[in-house]
């Protein structure tokens, strides 16, 4: 009996060693260019913000790279200059050589933040790589814009499509209510309305690019901001600066992002040289 009690015993702490291996320990704010990520499997990659790193991962920071990091039960701002290599331990992340790391409090508008990213992108797998059969389905006809489920910071949404165009077809709008709202025949793969399309604050689109012989080719949404929520997100833009902290840029991206604001979100990914996946997956501009 003893030794069944000690055996579940040394099992639980087992398990649960397992699962807090894998919870996050930190969140990637900022990362040079060249600061590289190697994890558990000894696989490397570039640090990215909004990546997450668990106990046991290495980073080394080479000379005149920065990396930012928050630690996520303490929520401090922990800053490395290289050269440097660091390792993430159960509660924290160490310098294994290099200089003394630089610790910064942050605020609690920015750890919620940070919280509320955790909870709609859960950590994304070590790879981003889409299969073949995921970028063979993709539709012969795609739109850049507006992305699906946009919040627009507008009233004059514009539309840009990628692929081929049906020789006869509509750009058919929709309002909240699925009455048709505008009719605009698809003869450019940019569309945008006369003054006559009165979009306005606060409103919901439904659209479909459709064929005049029948049949709906793409589809998808939008929503108008209030004007409140369009004047405080555009308020408080971060200049792109050489002055400007990029952890300031990457709060101001994921306010975007989770409003649903994904036109100026993009914009400011490029700007720290990143893109983000659907699911939250960040990898550096090609």
């Amino acid at each position: 009996m003893k030794a069944a009690l000690t055996y579940l015993l040394a099992a639980w702490c087992c398990l649960a060693g397992v699962a807090h291996a894998n919870q996050a320990v930190v969140f990637v704010l900022a990362a040079g260019e060249n600061v590289v990520v190697t994890n558990l499997k000894g696989q490397r990659y570039s640090a990215l913000p909004t990546q997450r790193l668990l106990q046991g991962h290495t980073v080394n920071v080479p000379k005149g790279q920065r990396f930012s990091v928050v630690v996520l039960n303490t929520g401090n701002r922990r800053v490395f200059n290289g050269p440097a290599k660091l390792k993430v331990i159960s509660d924290t992340i160490r310098v294994l050589s290099g200089p003394a790391v630089k610790v910064f409090p942050l605020e609690q508008s920015q750890l919620d933040l940070i919280e509320q990213w955790t909870s709609v992108y859960a950590r994304p797998r070590d790879t981003a790589l889409i299969s073949s059969a995921e970028s063979e389905a993709k539709p012969v006809l795609q739109v850049t814009q507006p992305i699906d489920g946009s919040l627009l910071l507008t009233r004059t949404p514009e539309f840009i499509f990628q692929g081929d165009l049906p020789r006869e077809g509509n750009l058919i709008i929709f309002d909240a209510k699925g009455k048709r709202f505008w009719v605009e025949p698809l003869e450019s793969k940019y569309v945008s309305f006369p003054p006559a399309a009165k979009f306005d604050w606060g409103q919901s689109f439904t659209w479909e690019v459709r064929r005049l012989t029948g049949g709906r080719v793409v589809s998808g949404s939008f929503q108008i901001a209030s004007e409140e929520t369009a004047r405080s997100l555009l308020e408080a833009r971060v200049p792109d600066l050489p002055g400007t902290l990029p952890e300031s840029q990457l709060f101001y991206g994921m306010r975007l992002q989770l409003a649903g604001a994904y036109k100026e979100a993009i914009e400011v990914w490029h700007s720290l040289g990143m893109t983000l996946s659907p699911g939250g997956q960040p990898s550096r501009l090609p």
